[in-house]
């Protein structure tokens, strides 16, 4: 079990690590350094284990670790490469809460019956990728691609019986 945790928390770490160089890229100016450091925290993602529910460390550098790649990256690639007005900040600023909400409600300790949220990972990736390869940006397209990311990460999904 110690081992198990030890391997999860240094992947964490490393996938922390890699959303962190993707900043630096991105606001250094080099697009494919970012989108390569992101692709890797993508790649170490899927392929690492669950962090161990008893402990609240490996659950917390997770939870940061995902934060910071897949909910901060994205809104700094984006915001850096539409330069829109100010104003947009302020969905940039949903999306990241957005990530923030879904991941405390993942690490508290009475989880709901219904989980069904899109994964932080997803919501992040597929604005990475709407921040890289649209060419045109339409000012309410992204918005509202934003908001439905930040809707369907908070709340869950639920199946009428």
């Amino acid at each position: 079990m110690v081992e198990e945790m030890r391997i999860s928390v240094t992947l964490s770490l490393i996938i922390l690590f890699a959303g962190i160089c993707s900043i630096l890229a991105v606001y250094q100016g080099h697009r494919e350094w970012s989108l390569f450091s992101f692709g890797l925290g993508v790649l170490l993602h899927a392929l690492k284990p669950k962090p161990i529910q008893k402990e609240a460390f490996s659950q917390s550098i997770h939870s940061l670790s995902q934060l910071i790649t897949f909910g901060t990256v994205p809104g700094i690639m984006l915001y850096k490469t539409v330069l829109t007005p100010n104003s947009f900040l302020v969905c940039i600023g949903i999306f990241v809460s957005a990530c923030a909400i879904q991941l405390a409600h993942k690490n508290t300790r009475f989880p709901s019956k219904v989980n069904k949220r899109m994964s932080v990972a997803a919501g992040g990736s597929l604005l990475t990728l709407y921040a890289l390869f649209i060419e045109k940006y339409s000012i309410i397209l992204t918005t509202l691609l934003i908001l439905l990311l930040s809707l369907l990460i908070v709340f869950p999904i639920r199946k009428k019986n």
